[in-house]
């Protein structure tokens, strides 16, 4: 473990079980998705409908952001895979924290640590509000920092770099996904369905927003409950 992971976690922890109440709400903070993702959904939205002389180009942002949150996670998703696999610092027996109030010796146990799903997810959608106004891009890059990033390498489950390594990966491709030539070639045409099809787009604009905001835990469970269940059948 680098120095700068191990000084991080270490100071703290010296703050862990010191307060049943403060240890609780970060834990139900970090389980929470109505805390978590909805508030940011919720300045996507404003973001689409806030009048404004250029919001045309700021609802194909939207959209880019977006796509970009899909890129994101998957990227992210897969690098669970691929890298080496890394105990979260609850887990880790060389470190000898302190739990905090609410939490398990086994929560997560079988997950790597690296890199967090949640920063490059929450990151992506958060460095998207820049394209909507640098306010908005302000209050959301602070509050998933307060809200999302700070309670999970506080309760253990994340080391410092896993944080940056997955907000780097979120805030790298949403950027790209913002770019002109993608801007053109693939949101525009998208947002153009908002007025020839907006019994289909907005539908659809609410439901993908919705699976962001439950960091896309539904579609998981989806997935692999029919996976589970055609293997089943099929066997």
């Amino acid at each position: 473990m680098n120095q700068f992971d191990l000084t991080v976690i270490n100071f703290l922890n010296r703050f862990s079980r010191h307060s049943w109440t403060f240890d609780n709400t970060l834990l139900f903070i970090s389980e929470n998705h109505l805390i978590k993702g909805a508030v940011l959904i919720v300045i996507l939205w404003w973001g689409w409908y806030r009048p404004n002389k250029n919001q045309l180009c700021i609802r194909i942002h939207i959209i880019s952001t977006i796509l970009g949150c899909f890129l994101a996670m998957a990227i992210a998703k897969s690098l669970v895979v691929l890298l080496p696999f890394r105990p979260r610092p609850l887990h880790n027996e060389g470190l000898d924290i302190l739990l905090p109030y609410g939490m398990k010796p086994s929560d997560f146990e079988s997950a790597t640590s690296l890199p967090s799903d949640h920063a490059a997810l929450f990151f992506a959608l958060s460095a998207g509000m820049f394209f909507i106004s640098r306010g908005a891009g302000i209050l959301a890059i602070v509050y998933a920092t307060l809200f999302i990033a700070f309670p999970r390498v506080y309760l253990g489950l994340h080391y410092p770099t896993d944080i940056f390594l997955g907000a780097g990966i979120g805030i790298a491709v949403c950027l790209l996904c913002n770019m002109t030539v993608f801007n053109e070639n693939v949101s525009r045409p998208i947002s153009g369905w908002s007025d020839s099809r907006p019994e289909l787009f907005y539908p659809a604009f609410f439901l993908i927003s919705y699976q962001i905001a439950d960091i896309f835990e539904s579609s998981r469970d989806l997935f692999w409950s029919t996976y589970i269940t055609l293997r089943a059948i099929i066997t």
